[in-house]
């Protein structure tokens, strides 16, 4: 309202005054006495006031900004809509933590500072919209932090910091929903790692799927610009694994987003970041075509030859999956498409499912295995007269090694062969084998060892020296086991874990207190 209509809605009001009491002199005198005399003082008062509460409210307000940006700056509080949590960087961690214990720790602070309480409320309500406005993806952690998170991820999954750094990165343009079609490669044995990485993700921040661009397997239907290839390592302790997610997955997380932020993306990292052996792998599908990978292998892995020579092609196939794992680099080419153009290229037999007059220095120690394997394994089933069949893979090699020596007629390989080389043959060859944990080959047995039998030879020789003890305990069984073995130069010799097997099948009824036999099994040889 203007300086005109205030003065003109004042005299219209003692104008209206003056009509309303214009006989009554009484009042128009109290009119005259306060408009004289009170009016001007009471003005007064109320301009000293208003005065005062500007310069209290303007001191205050300074005060409450002070405050906060001192409390924000010293307790670094964050908030994520995803999740509706809040969230603590603290002692170089980050946590999340109650609403209340956040409301709890701002009402102490001002209450000890004392000059807000009368803005208790007003400035606990401005400090929560800011900390709700604070991302947690936008706090940039601390060195210490981001070390810690590198030991946990480097040398236990990657075999570089610089992948490990590059990992990040992929993760936290996943969380920021950075928007590619980008697709990582990995290892299935790799999987079980993000998936407890997005369990993480899901219950600490609200996002679910943060690896969900990482695959295990090659389509087609994708194109080979979008590829990337990350390698991890295969024997990762899983218990271990869990462990640190459970200390520092939030960490991790933060310091994903936080990589991704400062790179950009993953992309740019390796482009700018990056040594020039993780770039030249991570873009090995985008820089190299598909007819350029099978012309390397069969420069690297096949030669033609002259004569009657022929290559089935499940040899062959095995080959070509052995030079991708060389390379750790995943089966970018289907099987029938790698025989349609391999079939161009060379002689190919219908027939037999052969290639005609090539050959390979790659093949002599599978098709040695396969041919050791058919000669001497044989396969049972839940035999119920004798405890279930198994041979290890380090067995299978220890075994496989002592049949070379003993056809070195036959054999083209020198026997030198890995529990990795043999866990491979039997996947491609043997796919309906049933290996356990990576480890244990169920339900076969092998002519050049008879464990059983060894098992039982220790047990009576065991007999005249233990008849007299009430309880044996399996490692004390096992142990003397072990001396016959040797004691009789034995070639072989079963696991702990066999010989325990063995024990509670056929000695399932004189078992006590868990690992402890009773001696009353047998009757002593010389009573």
């Amino acid at each position: 309202m203007s300086l005109d209509e205030l003065r003109e809605n004042c005299n219209q009001s003692i104008n209206n005054l003056f009509e309303k009491y214009n006989d009554n002199t009484y009042i128009l005198g109290r009119i005259n006495r306060h408009i004289v005399n009170y009016l001007p003082n009471i003005l007064d008062n109320e301009l000293k006031n208003h005065n005062k509460r500007i310069e209290r409210n303007s001191f205050l307000s300074n005060e409450q900004n002070l405050f906060i940006h001192i409390f924000l700056n010293n307790n670094k509080f964050y908030y994520l809509q995803s999740s509706g949590f809040f969230y603590e960087y603290f002692n170089k961690k980050y946590n999340i933590v109650n609403d209340d214990d956040v409301i709890h720790k701002l009402l102490s602070s001002i209450s000890k500072e004392r000059i807000l309480l009368q803005w208790k409320y007003k400035t606990k309500l401005n400090v929560l919209k800011l900390i709700k406005e604070r991302s947690l993806f936008s706090s940039i952690p601390e060195s210490r932090t981001i070390q810690n998170v590198i030991n946990v991820l480097y040398p236990s999954i990657f075999t570089t910091k610089n992948i490990t750094k590059y990992f990040l990165t992929i993760i936290g343009d996943n969380i920021l929903k950075k928007s590619n079609n980008i697709i990582f490669i990995v290892n299935q044995k790799n999987k079980k790692i993000l998936i407890d990485l997005d369990n993480i993700g899901s219950v600490s921040i609200g996002v679910t799927n943060i690896s969900h661009n990482f695959m295990t397997r090659y389509h087609e239907n994708h194109s080979h610009e979008n590829y990337r290839l990350i390698k991890m390592n295969d024997n990762v302790s899983n218990d271990l694994w869990i462990e640190n997610l459970k200390k520092y997955g939030l960490d991790i997380i933060c310091v994903a987003a936080h990589y991704s932020n400062r790179h950009i993306n993953s992309d740019n990292y390796l482009d700018t970041k990056s040594d020039e052996d993780l770039k030249n792998y991570s873009y090995y599908l985008k820089n190299i075509k598909q007819d350029e990978i099978i012309k390397n292998f069969c420069n690297i892995c096949l030669e033609k030859v002259s004569g009657e020579k022929i290559m089935e092609w499940k040899n062959l196939h095995f080959i070509w999956k052995q030079y991708l794992s060389s390379l750790s680099i995943p089966n970018v080419i289907y099987s029938n498409t790698l025989k349609t153009i391999l079939k161009g290229i060379y002689d190919y037999n219908e027939i037999n499912d052969s290639f005609n007059s090539i050959t390979s220095k790659y093949l002599p120690i599978e098709s040695d295995f396969i041919q050791f394997w058919n000669t001497t394994i044989s396969i049972s089933y839940n035999l119920e007269e004798d405890v279930e069949a198994e041979i290890e893979l380090d067995e299978l090699c220890m075994l496989f090694k002592y049949w070379v020596k003993q056809n070195t007629e036959i054999v083209l390989s020198s026997g030198n062969i890995t529990e990795d080389n043999v866990h491979t043959i039997l996947k491609h060859f043997f796919p309906n084998v049933n290996i356990l944990e990576d480890k244990y080959v169920l339900n076969i047995s092998c002519n050049l060892w008879d464990k059983n039998n060894d098992i039982n030879n220790s047990l009576n020789f065991m007999k005249n020296k233990i008849y007299n003890l009430p309880l044996i305990s399996f490692d004390e069984i096992y142990n003397n086991y072990y001396i016959f073995c040797n004691t009789n130069s034995y070639k072989f010799i079963v696991s702990m874990r066999y010989f325990e097997k063995n024990l509670l099948f056929h000695l399932k009824d004189f078992i006590v207190y868990g690992e402890f036999i009773q001696t009353k099994w047998f009757i002593p040889l010389n009573i």
